[in-house]
């Protein structure tokens, strides 16, 4: 497969979904108080967790743009309020509970669920320019 010239990275948040749980994405939230690591060893209590999902998604790209100049194009939509928000069918997703937000889509695809991992999200934009991954 020959490299792509540009990634693009949707962010598909609904935050009224969101509330009350600990925003990893760990589906641990329903018994656990502020502060308890939820048996993968983490803590949510950190100065991440209080920062809203646009304002993560805005961090994101800046990151992004400065190892891959150019290369990498990144959206937040909130699908309760954009106006694309009713016919997107992130939205039904989001809607039927199935994922918990946000979903972050790579050219297309989707690929994470629940949280915002730069890290992996970092791996698939390099891999992806590589031509490694479809």
């Amino acid at each position: 497969m020959s490299p792509a010239d540009m990634v693009e990275i949707i962010v598909y948040d609904a935050p009224a979904a969101r509330r009350g749980d600990c925003g990893c994405g760990c589906d641990h939230h329903h018994s656990h108080e502020p502060g308890q690591a939820h048996g993968h060893g983490t803590l949510h209590h950190d100065s991440f967790e209080k920062i809203s999902m646009e304002i993560q998604t805005r961090a994101l790209a800046m990151t992004l743009e400065g190892e891959f100049p150019g290369k990498v194009r990144v959206e937040y939509i909130n699908v309760m309020q954009d106006p694309r928000g009713p016919t997107l069918p992130q939205t039904r997703l989001l809607g039927s509970l199935t994922y918990p937000p946000p979903l972050v889509y790579l050219n297309g695809k989707g690929r994470f669920a629940g949280a915002l991992p730069v890290d992996r999200i970092r791996e698939e934009v390099q891999a992806l320019l590589a031509g490694k991954t479809a």
